[in-house]
């Protein structure tokens, strides 16, 4: 078994992104609201506002009330759009139930959703670049593989899958409706993003399961994924939580940043 260590890997892309942006009189911007006191949406703004402290990338940070209208988030989104010191902007989520995300989504520029979360977006998500990333780390060739993605709900998968093809792989789809189904999971790579603790256990999957584990959970102040670390037994190549596909995220999440810039 070979651990798949984003950590390492995103170290590099962060290294020749700092070499870039010291080249540059004016730094990039990124700008991210954040709506509520969500614990785990608090640790993502606090990595990427670390990360762009380390390659010079400017950063502004608007906390707003988990009572604030969603009109009042678009107003304010509309004004970050106008702002040309911001290159990227993004909207935290989850957000508050009473919210519409694809609204609120939809009302960033194209040239400032380096999220990906817009139609016809201009950029990758950062979270389907870090999975490509880690496939793409095992050196095997991916042509015509056949990939399983596990979730919950379709959304995710779904714009995963796209970008897969793209790259040659074969995938297809299996959501989880509860915690209580039987699990025999027929595959050689298998791709799970599902939000329950050590959920997958080494039973579910196949001997030489290749694992890309999106999952990110807390359980009593540590970090854990959504497949038992007892799968790496079973595995031919793993991605930890923490230290797999979360850092290589954000490292993406600032390369977009970057290329908006750019543009």
């Amino acid at each position: 078994m070979k651990l798949l260590k984003g950590k390492h890997l995103a170290q590099k892309i962060l290294q020749r992104l700092k070499k870039e942006i010291s080249k540059q009189k004016v730094k990039p911007g990124l700008a991210v609201i954040l709506v509520g006191k969500d614990l785990g949406s608090k640790i993502y703004v606090k990595l990427k506002e670390r990360g762009c402290q380390k390659i010079g990338i400017k950063f502004k940070k608007y906390l707003l009330s988990a009572k604030t209208s969603e009109d009042k988030i678009i107003s304010l989104i509309k004004k970050i759009n106008q702002d040309s010191e911001v290159n990227g902007l993004i909207v935290q989520l989850p957000l508050p139930k009473h919210l519409n995300p694809n609204r609120i989504i939809q009302s960033i520029t194209q040239e400032k959703d380096i999220d990906g979360f817009r139609k016809k977006s201009l950029f990758y998500p950062p979270t389907y670049q870090a999975i490509l990333e880690l496939l793409k780390a095992t050196k095997i060739n991916l042509k015509n593989k056949p990939v399983l993605i596990i979730a919950k709900k379709p959304l995710f998968p779904s714009g995963l899958s796209k970008i897969l093809k793209k790259f040659g792989l074969i995938p297809r789809i299996k959501i989880l409706k509860n915690k209580n189904q039987k699990l025999k999971l027929k595959t050689k790579i298998l791709i799970v993003i599902l939000g329950w603790p050590n959920f997958i256990k080494p039973e579910m999957i196949e001997g030489g399961t290749m694992v890309i584990d999106v999952g990110y959970n807390r359980i009593r102040g540590k970090v854990v994924g959504d497949v038992d670390p007892a799968c790496r037994e079973k595995s031919s190549f793993f991605s930890p939580v923490p230290g797999g596909v979360g850092p290589l995220t954000v490292a993406f999440l600032l390369k977009n940043v970057w290329l908006a810039f750019k543009k």
